[in-house]
């Protein structure tokens, strides 16, 4: 993961709850969130056509940083979490809680952004997750013409004007779908000279017909195989999916209409923009009434790693 001697060192103490965490579950069926996901604002600059977000939001509030730090402490430290990934909304627009997490986290935070907005070396973030949806063509079908322009600038920006390393923190995350599922390789093509890795991961529907999902069968069986493929032409894991991943992705792996049944919920706590637990996973929501992603046709990379390696719900 790119972490020095010293680092690791560092960071001794959060292995080792790690570890525990590992070893509870393997020999005594023990279930404790190893990752975190918060949703820091309720509020973007895009309006999406695949996003999830827009489907459950309903209020305008946000926390104080006062109160985030309290989020943090009761919610992520209290349970030994290990890594953060901040959401949205769109979390560049508030830079003052990701300089909290990466401050109570340093380089255990990950922000996850449209790139549409200038991005700031901020220390102690691990790195930026920027979504690309495709080609210019497609992505900005999908954001909003203009959107793929502003991010790729930004992105080239941001590795000119913070040092001859910068581009390690820049990670590629590709949501697949029905739109942009033929220029997966054309995406990897354009972003390797420029960034560290790049990660994939399928749309999951909230509703049954839609036109974003990809389908089950031959078409997303040979994208994947396709990715995996791909793996060893490029250096040092830049396809950061694992290969045990990707197979799994070909069929149902979660779960049961809107029901969790395989796929390991527990192992990410995840809060939204007011600092309550999401469900009934990280696309969910605290509101119990409000729609649910559907988790036979789940495509989400942050869960099917850890199906893949042996851990279920």
């Amino acid at each position: 993961m790119g972490r020095g001697f010293s680092q690791i060192i560092r960071e001794s103490p959060a292995y080792f709850h790690v570890g525990l965490k590992i070893i509870g579950y393997k020999f005594f069926s023990r279930r404790s969130p190893i990752y975190g996901s918060a949703d820091i604002i309720n509020v973007c600059n895009l309006h999406c056509t695949h996003c999830y977000w827009w489907l459950n939001r309903k209020e305008n509030e946000e926390l104080s940083v006062e109160q985030w730090k309290k989020v943090i402490e009761e919610k992520f430290k209290k349970k030994h979490v290990f890594l953060i990934t901040l959401v949205g909304g769109e979390p560049t627009l508030r830079p003052d809680v990701i300089q909290l997490f990466a401050k109570e986290y340093p380089n255990r935070v990950c922000v996850v952004s449209n790139g549409t907005l200038p991005l700031v070396k901020i220390q102690g973030v691990y790195f930026y997750w920027i979504s690309i949806d495709g080609t210019e063509q497609i992505h900005d079908s999908i954001r909003g013409k203009g959107a793929y322009e502003k991010t790729r600038k930004n992105i080239l920006d941001y590795i000119e004007k913070n040092g001859e390393k910068a581009w390690k923190d820049v990670w590629i995350s590709m949501t697949i779908n029905s739109l942009n599922y033929k220029t997966v390789r054309d995406v990897i093509e354009e972003w390797y000279p420029h960034v560290n890795k790049i990660g994939f991961q399928f749309h999951t529907p909230f509703m049954k017909g839609d036109p974003l999902w990809l389908p089950y069968g031959s078409e997303r069986t040979n994208l994947v195989d396709d990715i995996i493929s791909l793996k060893p032409k490029y250096d040092d894991d830049f396809i950061i999916n694992p290969a045990k991943q990707l197979e799994i992705m070909k069929q149902n792996w979660g779960g049961k209409g809107t029901t969790p049944i395989d796929c390991p919920t527990w192992s990410i706590i995840s809060v939204d923009h007011m600092g309550r637990e999401k469900r009934p996973c990280c696309i969910g929501s605290a509101e119990v009434d409000a729609l649910k992603p559907i988790c036979e046709d789940c495509g989400l990379g942050c869960y099917s790693v850890f199906v893949a390696n042996g851990m279920k719900g």
